[in-house]
């Protein structure tokens, strides 16, 4: 038997771009959530928030090597992430005995991390649509 033929096939373009709109869904419920858990004072919503945030971020990330996105691409999407994570978690302390965000207030560092993982997570979901869009003259 030939490997071609025990090869798994590939998903269809539509399921993957619906894979990539249920990850920005989980990432955009997290994020309200997250919102709602910090501005009602329910802290304890806000770990589900956080998990469900990053749920969001890893179904992304598989639509998008599911549409074919090199690894280069993806180690350099999460560096980004995991560089916005930092921001996000690590106390004041640690933030500006390492010098990165030295100088910036808290709510700042805050907004710089959410923007770096949601710069992330928009990127994989459209870069996973651009990989999965219908080419001229082929059927679709």
């Amino acid at each position: 038997m030939s490997t071609a033929a025990s090869a798994n096939p590939a998903l269809p373009n539509s399921t993957v771009r619906s894979y990539a709109l249920i990850g920005i869904v989980l990432y955009a419920f997290g994020i309200v959530l997250n919102r709602i858990g910090n501005d009602l004072s329910q802290f304890w919503l806000v770990p589900y928030a956080d998990t469900v945030t990053a749920l969001g971020f890893v179904v992304a990330l598989y639509t998008a090597t599911l549409a074919g996105l090199s690894t280069r691409s993806v180690v350099l999407i999460g560096l980004v992430y995991g560089v916005g994570t930092y921001f996000l978690g690590e106390p004041d302390s640690t933030q500006t005995a390492s010098g990165l965000g030295s100088g910036l207030d808290h709510m700042i560092r805050i907004y710089i991390g959410l923007g770096l993982v949601s710069a992330a997570t928009v990127i994989l979901v459209a870069l996973a649509y651009y990989r999965t869009r219908a080419k001229p003259g082929l059927p679709a």
